[in-house]
């Protein structure tokens, strides 16, 4: 029972984005706490658990080639103590994460998931000046726990993913419906895209799932009926108004900020430096020029080089196709995959979020299990559903 506990305290502080969050509104002491404490718990559930299984590899070589490559072209005096501190971060998640996501089910993850959106919307409802960092009050977007609305909106997309993976179908329409609501409260061009993508896969997979578009629509209908009590951000509302009304699309603004300019800022140094990149944060701060590069590809690529970059792009590839092989029997693990992969397109947080990497541990553990352990996951998952 106090292993259970553990485990999914440390899920709790990783998914809903807790240390960051404590960080921005309580200051830096509760922040300090909260960090050093998902990595305690979980080394301690690595050491208690029995049963071990091997490191997920892939993933291992991943940090330690991304860090050490990257340190070859950066000081100390640039970055202090935070290089060691956040490559020890790193590997804690990935060695002793790999050992919480065999241990962990897709419910576990989805009340998880479930109480992180709900922060959303109670964000939206309630403390809609409260904003974090460099957002001023009337943003207008919104984030609960999770600080920034694009990091938001791609925690949605996981819960609403995962929430295929239901077998009550009362827990799952709700879920649905939360997810849905509060990743349209981020106002995240990316939620909606993804969003409508994997309502297409999924009505190929099951003719039933017609029905997940009308559920998109009630949100819709109570958002835009509600819009007037609610302090939404005037550009972003219009241009996902103009999308379902008779006025003329305002492609600016879906368009503004697109991330294609943003990574055409670093092509070059890319190309000027492709083996061994050109160091540790040179694209993920303001400090050495344009702002970050909102893909965690090209980060790993001009930060550390193509030989990392091989690797990351080769397990989330092996991620999706892999996925995609088992869509007719479990077709969340692509969904969840195809998010994780949209999602490191647009954002590159993929070293400090580690959401990102916990939750490619768990599509990872299940995708390697024999069929003996894949049954039995299944008729777990059949049961406590």
């Amino acid at each position: 029972m106090l292993l259970k506990i553990i485990k999914l305290f440390a899920i709790f502080l990783l998914l809903c984005n807790i240390p960051s969050y404590m960080l921005a509104y309580f200051g830096p002491t509760l922040g300090s706490i909260t960090s050093y404490l998902s990595s305690l718990l979980l080394i301690g559930f690595y050491f208690f658990v029995k049963d071990k299984g091997k490191p997920f590899l892939p993933f291992v070589y991943l940090g330690l080639l991304y860090y050490c490559i990257a340190s070859f072209n950066y000081t100390f005096v640039d970055v202090n103590n935070d290089f060691l501190k956040e490559l020890i971060r790193f590997m804690v998640v990935v060695l002793c994460g790999a050992e919480v996501v065999r241990n962990s089910s897709y419910k576990e993850l989805h009340y998880i998931l479930l109480f992180g959106a709900l922060t959303i919307i109670i964000h939206a409802l309630f403390f809609p000046t409260a904003q974090a960092g460099s957002f001023q009050e009337n943003y207008g977007r919104f984030s609960g726990f999770y600080l920034n609305p694009n990091f938001a909106g791609s925690i949605c997309l996981i819960g609403f993913a995962i929430s295929f993976s239901m077998a009550n179908k009362k827990l799952r329409i709700l879920g649905q419906l939360v997810f849905t609501l509060a990743g349209i409260l981020t106002l995240s061009r990316t939620f909606i895209v993804i969003w409508v993508l994997i309502n297409f896969f999924a009505i190929l997979q099951n003719k039933k799932n017609l029905l997940l578009p009308m559920l998109g629509m009630v949100v819709l209908i109570m958002i835009f009926t509600f819009s007037d009590s609610l302090t939404l951000n005037a550009e972003r509302f219009s241009a996902l108004k103009s999308l379902f009304g008779r006025e003329q699309v305002d492609t600016r603004t879906i368009n503004e900020d697109s991330r294609q300019d943003t990574w055409a800022l670093y092509y070059d140094k890319i190309m000027n430096k492709p083996i061994l990149g050109n160091g540790y944060l040179k694209f993920s701060t303001k400090r050495y020029g344009p702002p970050g590069v909102h893909n965690s590809f090209l980060l790993v690529f001009g930060e550390a080089g193509i030989v990392p970059f091989l690797i990351m792009l080769g397990i989330y590839a092996f991620l999706l196709i892999k996925s995609f092989s088992d869509f007719k029997s479990r077709p969340e693990l692509f969904y969840i995959s195809l998010v994780l992969f949209l999602s490191l397109n647009t954002g590159h947080g993929y070293f400090s979020n580690y959401h990102t990497v916990f939750l490619s541990l768990f599509v990872y553990a299940e995708l390697i299990k024999t069929p003996k352990n894949k049954i039995a996951s299944q008729t777990t998952e059949y049961v406590e559903g």
